[in-house]
């Protein structure tokens, strides 16, 4: 699908701007200059052709009492298409792909109800696919999660404003709010005229009311990602990297990622179940290598780092699964 002006404009204001409002699609109308109804058909026409994956929000998982990891598998090429076929029916199995590590040749995300479940899942997988060894990579502390890109520059970028990062992420229990609510704000926005009137009104609330409580989440790091979240290929952003950093203070570094790279779509701190030096880790979206060879140097600037990893991706195992 070729995209005109308006389209371009539209999808920036869904990643950059999705507003606060009952009527969200309403304000980008008039921002744009075009009708409610047409706003709403282009958008629809953009899922339809995969450009849109969802416009919606993500719930940090530790909200949701949940453990989380980032899994380094040497699979045989022979199980590749077994463990392919698994893991497309792991609904906590995400971010699949494979990469350029030299032994490591395949990296996901997996979360559990908590670190025990999350170990017997990932033993139980790696011994089905018969995988020749693996590492954990527990999620320690998640710094940043906001996947936009600037379609224009053609490079994953955001800002993050603020100027700490917090300590600890709340749970539903300690919010004072049902975890079937954090799961409902989980499902991507219908794209209709209201698109919260449905889920205000099943927990009994107002739709002014509920984005009261969301802008909440969001301040409190619950609720991120607001907005729509794009298919990258589909807009040019072809490559993506991830950038494992190996430095003498790894919080620190992966704060200072967080608040100063703006090119960096997930910066997590991370510890390890065996012997690894890379525990700060980030990820890059470019339209093309140099764009991303042009972050990692500003990475390193602001990390100190001593050496890292740059894995790109050869493969997604897993697309179109967004959680």
């Amino acid at each position: 699908m070729q995209l005109d002006e308006v389209d371009k404009n539209l999808l920036m204001e869904l990643e950059y701007h999705f507003p606060y409002s009952p009527t969200p699609f309403y304000e980008i109308s008039r921002k744009l200059g075009i009708s409610e109804d047409e706003t709403i058909d282009r958008i629809k026409k953009l899922v339809d052709e995969e450009i849109i994956k969802r416009i919606g929000m993500y719930i940090n998982f530790r909200a949701k009492g949940m453990d989380g990891a980032l899994v380094a598998a040497q699979i045989p090429l022979e199980n590749l298409e077994k463990y392919r076929r698994i893991a497309l029916g792991i609904r906590e199995l995400t971010h699949n792909f494979i990469r350029n590590h030299p032994k490591y040749n395949v990296w996901f995300v997996i979360k559990a109800e908590n670190r025990e479940k999350l170990d017997t899942s990932i033993k139980n997988l790696m011994e089905e696919v018969n995988a020749k060894d693996y590492i954990i990579l527990y999620s320690k502390k998640s710094l940043k999660l906001s996947v936009k890109y600037d379609i224009i520059r053609g490079i994953s970028w955001s800002e993050n404003n603020e100027p700490t990062l917090p300590e600890k992420i709340p749970t539903a229990e300690e919010l004072g709010i049902s975890k079937e609510l954090l799961k409902a704000l989980s499902v991507p926005l219908p794209i209709t005229k209201r698109p919260f009137k449905e889920i205000a009104e099943k927990f009994n609330m107002t739709e002014d009311q509920l984005i009261d409580l969301i802008k909440e989440l969001k301040d409190k790091h619950v609720v991120k990602d607001y907005g729509a979240t794009l298919n990258g290929e589909k807009v040019g952003i072809k490559e993506n990297a991830m950038l494992l950093i190996d430095t003498e203070d790894v919080e620190k570094a992966c704060e200072n990622i967080a608040l100063h790279i703006n090119e960096a779509t997930h910066v997590v701190l991370r510890e390890s179940n065996k012997p690894w030096d890379y525990l700060c880790y980030c990820m890059l979206h470019g339209k093309d290598k140099q764009v991303i060879f042009d972050a990692v140097k500003k990475v390193i600037g602001e990390t100190d780092a001593r050496s890292y990893m740059l894995l790109f991706s050869l493969e997604n195992l897993k697309p179109g699964i967004v959680m």
